[in-house]
């Protein structure tokens, strides 16, 4: 594992199967201590916190591993339908 410092471009794969997100956001780390490290989000600004062991799990150095990840949850996730049933009195 390389030394991380500020300004390093990380891949977060952001996998949430209960609401449906599966994307890929690209971090640029803004904050790094011995135990954790924190990022923010180059399109949206939002600030992610990471742990070093979320190297290689969520975190990756290579955009297209992290790619591979989210594609693969979203191959494996159940379905979630966003539609909803109304109901009409007869």
């Amino acid at each position: 594992m390389a030394q991380l410092k500020k300004k390093d471009k990380l891949f977060y794969a952001r996998i949430l199967p209960q609401v449906g997100v599966y994307e890929v956001c690209e971090i640029i780390v803004r904050t790094v201590t011995d135990t954790w490290f924190a990022g923010i989000d180059k399109r949206d600004k939002r600030a992610y916190l990471f742990s070093y062991s979320d190297i290689g799990k969520t975190v990756f150095y290579e955009r297209e591993t992290a790619l591979r990840n989210v594609i693969d949850a979203e191959e494996k996730a159940p379905k979630i339908s966003f539609e909803t049933e109304t109901y009409k009195e007869s």
